[in-house]
């Protein structure tokens, strides 16, 4: 089972790098088709590079298949609401409970891989964002020294910036941030998404202003405001956009793994399901 979720995988990542670039022509026209919806209420979702979808509320997230097939449920009732979800690994998931200051991975089926980690207890309580990094470790971002730090998988901190604001001159306040394809994205909504290599070390900022949060596909940041979805090619440094289903989303993600792509759209009181065309 396990071999052909990595067969899944990297049948997903070599549909991302050729099918990334025409997503927005796809679209261009608003060209959706929807599949399905479905009557819940719930805080945010984001998606995995197979298609399925996680949605969170309070402290329980719930996986659904691409088709809308409610497959897996998790809660843990002692750490408080759900702060993150990092899916970008599908057999290891990363949750994040801010108030209590603890992490834990869970794997496809939504059970827990190892024992719930406890920041407190490596000298990390302060931490405010967290997301997943490679080869089973994580970042931790401490607002208290404007801080990155890399916890390796037998949690010791492999890598560490230092004071951020004396090494580029910015004073951050960020609310996002994810690893992909070994770069780190710190999202300051008044700043723009700095990009860090896999070692923390600072590369550019991205002008995109005003964001909660984003995707990140091949280097292209993706990002949803109001009825519109965008993609910001960090290497061209170029922004394309197009119209959305319909507008003011409660929460938006894609899955650009599979044929035909996908977008699940969030409103107070139903998830849909679309087929990009």
């Amino acid at each position: 089972m396990i071999t052909y979720l990595y067969r899944k995988i990297r049948k997903a990542l070599f549909l991302i790098s050729v099918g990334l670039c025409a997503v927005m022509l796809m679209a261009a026209d608003g060209d959706y088709s929807q599949t399905n919806k479905i009557s819940l209420v719930a805080d945010y979702i984001t998606s995995d590079e197979l298609g399925y979808v996680f949605v969170v509320k309070d402290n329980q997230l719930a996986k659904y298949h691409p088709e809308g097939n409610k497959m897996y449920t998790y809660s843990n009732l002692y750490a408080g609401d759900i702060s993150y979800v990092d899916t970008h690994d599908p057999l290891k998931i990363l949750l994040y409970y801010e108030a209590f200051g603890q992490v834990e991975f869970l794997d496809h089926t939504l059970s827990l891989t190892s024992s719930t980690i406890d920041l407190y207890k490596i000298n990390l309580e302060l931490a405010n964002l967290v997301c997943a990094s490679y080869q089973g470790a994580f970042w931790v971002y401490n607002p208290m020294n404007f801080e990155l730090v890399r916890v390796n998988s037998l949690l010791e901190i492999s890598e560490r910036t230092g004071n951020l604001q004396q090494a580029i001159g910015l004073t951050l306040e960020p609310n996002y941030m994810l690893e992909r394809d070994n770069f780190l994205y710190v999202n300051d909504p008044a700043t723009g998404i700095l990009i860090f290599d896999k070692y923390g070390s600072y590369y550019k900022t991205i002008p995109v202003k005003g964001l909660s949060s984003f995707q990140v596909f091949e280097r292209r940041i993706i990002y949803f405001i109001g009825d519109e979805i965008s993609i910001y090619d960090t290497g061209l440094n170029e922004l394309n956009s197009t119209s959305l289903p319909w507008n003011d989303a409660r929460s938006v993600s894609v899955s650009l793994g599979l044929k035909p792509q996908r977008l699940y759209m969030l409103s107070d009181e139903d998830l849909f399901f679309y087929n990009i065309n």
